[in-house]
């Protein structure tokens, strides 16, 4: 299909429309990978679909974060998954990431993405 993208979480594939932004978060030590697609809902807000993808990982593996879209749209994404508000800087909103994976606390991922968390929901 032109204009969509195929990616997997945990043992899930999902397919999105290139507009939106992709985010799959996978728990600490073996628990579920969960996903979520954020996309503009063309009034100013957001349309969410998510869902989990189960796999198991090592015990001793860190938490991580693959996540490919504009940062304002991951960060909509890592809000639900996450919840609690994630920080955008304003020359990073409209910046679009390449799909990438980072690893660590919640925390760990938001510095290296140079975001900032807010307080839990």
């Amino acid at each position: 299909m032109a204009g969509t993208k195929k990616v997997s979480c945990g043992k899930t594939t999902v397919e999105y429309d290139e507009a939106c932004a992709w985010t799959c978060n996978c728990a600490l030590g073996g628990g579920p990978c969960n996903w979520t697609v954020s996309c503009p809902d063309g009034r100013g807000g957001f349309i969410y679909t998510s869902g989990t993808g189960m796999v198991v990982h090592p015990p001793d593996d860190p938490p991580s974060v693959t996540i490919a879209g504009t940062f304002e749209l991951c960060a909509k994404g890592l809000e639900r998954l996450w919840k609690r508000r994630v920080i955008v800087p304003p020359n990073l909103r409209t910046k679009v990431l390449r799909k990438r994976t980072v690893k660590g606390s919640q925390e760990e991922i938001a510095q290296s993405l140079g975001v900032r968390l807010g307080p839990h929901r």
